[in-house]
């Protein structure tokens, strides 16, 4: 999750800049997948392991475009909410969330914060934007 990603300082992604690659990075997978299957939409007799099938049809390339879309939307609006990012590694030892964030510039920074945790382990994430 430290890894260095190689890239100069200056270079780095921002976070919102973070986020939008990999959104478009989930979109161009779930494309990919309705190619490759000639369906936008599954249902449960997807192949897929005994018990999976479900799952696998809940997270079909229609419903995982329509998120990218809501999440892409969600990142614009708090960019141009101007997110003030010091809340971020702000947390009080020994707890496990953030503190309460008192503006609107702090909410933007924690909801971009949270909607990067799923990429933690990404090369690029930053441990510096854990909520």
């Amino acid at each position: 999750m430290d890894a260095d990603p190689g890239l100069e300082p200056d270079l780095e992604p921002d976070l919102d800049g973070f986020l939008l690659a990999r959104i478009a990075e989930d979109q161009r997978l779930a494309a990919e997948a309705a190619q490759a299957t000639g369906r936008r939409a599954w249902d449960g007799s997807v192949t897929a392991p005994q018990g999976a099938a479900d799952h696998v049809a809940h997270h079909d390339p229609a419903r995982v475009l329509a998120e990218c879309a809501a999440k892409r939307r969600l990142v614009l609006a708090c960019r141009d909410a101007r997110p003030d990012l010091h809340l971020l590694g702000a947390r009080p030892q020994g707890l496990d969330f953030p503190p309460a964030p008192t503006d609107q510039h702090q909410l933007a920074a924690l909801t971009l914060a949270l909607l990067a945790l799923p990429y933690a382990t990404h090369p690029d994430y930053r441990p510096a934007w854990r909520p």
